[in-house]
């Protein structure tokens, strides 16, 4: 617990400033920064749990090496597959926990997350607006102000726009506004009341005043504000027959943190055996190079998958069957200091 604390106070300040560039660059709106960072707690933990479990046992055993225990155990009989029992009470909870966050739950808080960010870009008060700021939208061609927006988070007041086409610009002020979504095509519409629109030409002196009580502008579309769904937010039930490589590579990758705490689990009792006078961090360290290595493998694999380079039968399953090989192995040559 201790060790999962403390990575997910890392990895939760990572996904902040994430989230916060991606505010900044008007690809989240800020209205729905507490609820992305909680619809990520569930991808987080898949993530930290097998490292801090993996951790924790390094940690847990070696101090049994390091306070001479582990000699008075063996001298008695102890053995290494003695500790398998006590060590599966331990993972095999955590794995079912990770299997169900993995398989059902990540993917439900990817698609509620999706569908936020849809919804959320349909308002005013989320879209990206905020008070007293200019947006720059179509590449410089339509710029934004608005003074406030009201709490129903649709009403504007005191609105300003520059519009751009061709060698034409038009100025718009209007008083007040609000939005609207044409449901039939999905368009979105500013409404705009008691204003007045200046047009003229770049290079011309040719300017014109319109004066009115009621226009309404058509809103460009977000630009790259959000990722179309993909298979993060696929139910897994529609992943199991499927024969697209991506969507293999991805349920894969949804068992994956379950069968790594269980192979983790067994390569961190050799990896805990400490010799006499041998320094505390030492063997963590080596456990974390061992996990970077194996993590980063299984991100190349599920890439390799997914891409077509390997096949779906091999995946990322030959990942964990050749980690648990060689904890295996290494289990039996230590087999006499356990």
């Amino acid at each position: 617990m201790a060790v999962t604390l403390v990575l997910i106070v890392v990895l939760f300040g990572v996904t902040v400033g994430e989230l916060l560039n991606d505010v900044a660059g008007g690809r989240v709106p800020p209205g729905l920064l507490g609820s992305l960072l909680l619809l990520k707690t569930p991808e987080l933990l898949t993530k930290i749990l097998p490292l801090a479990m993996f951790i924790a046992v390094v940690w847990g055993l070696g101090r049994l090496y390091r306070d001479q225990e582990m000699s008075v155990m063996r001298s008695s009989g102890f053995r290494w597959q003695m500790m398998l029992r006590p060590l599966a009470n331990l993972l095999f909870p955590v794995a079912a926990l990770l299997l169900v966050i993995g398989v059902f739950i990540s993917p439900m808080a990817a698609q509620s997350a999706q569908e936020k960010l849809e919804t959320a870009f349909r308002t005013a008060a989320e879209w990206g607006l905020q008070t007293g700021r200019f947006h720059v939208l179509q590449n410089g061609n339509l710029i934004l102000y608005v003074e406030t927006v009201e709490d129903d988070g649709r009403t504007l007041r005191n609105i300003f726009i520059q519009q751009r086409r061709g060698e034409r610009e038009q100025i718009w002020v209007a008083e007040q506004g609000y939005y609207w979504l044409d449901t039939n095509t999905g368009i979105r519409y500013l409404t705009m009341e008691n204003g007045q629109i200046t047009e003229g030409g770049q290079q011309t002196l040719d300017f014109g005043i319109v004066r009115f009580s009621r226009n309404d502008l058509r809103l460009p579309d977000p630009e790259d504000r959000h990722k179309p769904a993909g298979v993060e937010a696929q139910a897994s039930s529609e992943l199991i027959f499927s024969d697209r490589a991506e969507e293999a590579a991805e349920l894969q990758w949804r068992i994956s943190p379950a069968l790594a705490i269980i192979v983790l689990g067994l390569l961190a009792i050799p990896l805990s055996h400490h010799e006499p006078r041998e320094g505390r961090g030492g063997r963590v360290m080596l456990g974390i190079l061992a996990y970077i290595i194996y993590a980063n493998v299984l991100y190349m694999s599920r890439s390799w998958t997914a891409n077509g380079a390997l096949p779906i039968a091999l995946g990322t399953w030959w990942v964990h069957a050749l980690t648990l090989v060689i904890a295996v192995l290494w289990l039996r040559r230590q087999g006499r200091a356990v």
